[in-house]
This record gives C-alpha cells, structure tokens and sequence, in this order.
C-alpha cells in the first residue's frame, strides 16, 4: 500500500512556467520593437542591444559573484525582458554610458536586491527609468524626430505632441494646438516631430501585443 504524501498548496499545477510567461511578453513586444527599429534605425537598435545586453550581463555577474548562487537564472527570459522594457521606454538617442547606469538601478538595486524575480517591490525596469529620469532629465526628455535611421547621439530632436499641448495650456494660446498631427499618425506614429520614448509612439503596436497576451492568457 502506498504512503500517503503530505505537502503544501498548491496541488493542482498548470501548464505556466516563468519562461513561458517571460518570453511570451516579449513576443508580445515584438511590434513595439520593430516599429521603433523603422522610425528610429541605428539608435534603436543601439539603444536596445545595450539595454538587454547589460540587464542579461548584470543579473549573471550578480548571482555568480554577489549572491554566490549555484542556479543561475538568465535564461527565464525576465532579465532580458526587463532590459526591454527599460529600452522602449527610453529616447533613441541616450548615450550608452546613462543606459548602463539605468541598467544597474534596475537589475541591481530594483531586481537582485530584494532576492530577484518575484521578490521585487517594484518593476525593475521602471525603476530603471525612474532613477534616469532624475539624475539625467535633459537627456531623458530630448526626443528624436522619426526617419533619422542612420543618425544616434547627433539625431535632430522636436517636441512631443504632450508638449505641444503643455505648451499651449500654459501660454493659454489655443493656436499651437495646430501643430499637432492628426489622429491616424498619433495612432501609427508616423508624425515627423519629436515621438517620445521608443516604445510608446505606435497605438497600434502596442494593442497587437495587448491581443497577443490575451489571446495566450499571459493576462486576462
């Protein structure tokens, strides 16, 4: 006669897996990355190669030399997922050397800190952001214009279409209103002034990824 088995909850598992999950968010972000790769080229892609390529490094080098831990836990998808993020939220145009300190706030202060994944307060990457945003304002509001795609560091930046705005609050002049695009480019992100972060100016992208997840029940 077999034993009775005696354990903690929970006993009904699922098909989830933190890879799963990890990687399909991703996926999900996949149209956000391409659109920012065609209105921003060579400084989106600088910009994201840097942010993933050090959250992955960061994350490695901490749990093997800080932590002093046997599992090493790079190839669930959440750092690379985090450096991401932390790249579409940032301008196409950020040097290198902010993106590795924005890096480090959010791997090593945010994410490792607390334990790593699942441990963590706060989402890592906005942590990231946020610590950037106060340290390095000028540069974290300096938006690149659209169709610059071989140009980084010296690419020619405008005003947001939430800066127009602003702009025209304050002054109380309701005329530079006009400047602003019309709704279907504000929705594709093909306006030619200045977008804003990486992965925010495309609607459109953003709500493919919203019905990829849903669709996979990553959310509900």
């Amino acid at each position: 006669m077999g034993k009775l088995i005696v354990s903690l909850s929970p006993h009904a598992h699922g098909t989830d897996t933190v890879e799963r999950n990890m990687y399909g968010v991703i996926i999900a972000l996949l149209p956000a990355l391409l659109v920012s790769f065609y209105f921003f080229g060579l400084g989106s892609v600088i910009v994201t190669v840097t942010s993933v390529a050090a959250c992955v490094f960061f994350e490695w080098a901490i749990s093997k030399y800080i932590l002093k831990r046997e599992r090493l836990t790079i190839l669930d998808g959440s750092a690379a997922l985090t450096g991401l993020l932390l790249a579409l939220n940032l301008p196409s145009n950020l040097p290198v050397w902010i993106i590795l300190i924005g890096v480090l706030f959010a791997i090593g202060v945010a994410k490792m800190t607390f334990g790593g994944l699942g441990n963590n307060l706060f989402n890592p990457a906005l942590i990231g952001r946020c610590a950037l945003l106060v340290a390095f304002p000028a540069q974290m509001t300096t938006w690149p214009k659209v169709g610059q795609w071989d140009r980084y560091l010296d690419a020619e930046t405008g005003a947001t279409p939430l800066s127009i705005m602003k702009e025209a609050v304050k002054n109380g002049d309701a005329s530079v209103l006009n400047q602003l695009p019309d709704s279907l480019s504000l929705f594709l992100g093909s306006h030619p002034d200045g977008a804003g972060a990486m992965g925010e100016i495309c609607a459109l992208a953003l709500l493919i990824g919203l019905a990829y997840m849903l669709w996979k029940k990553i959310i509900t």
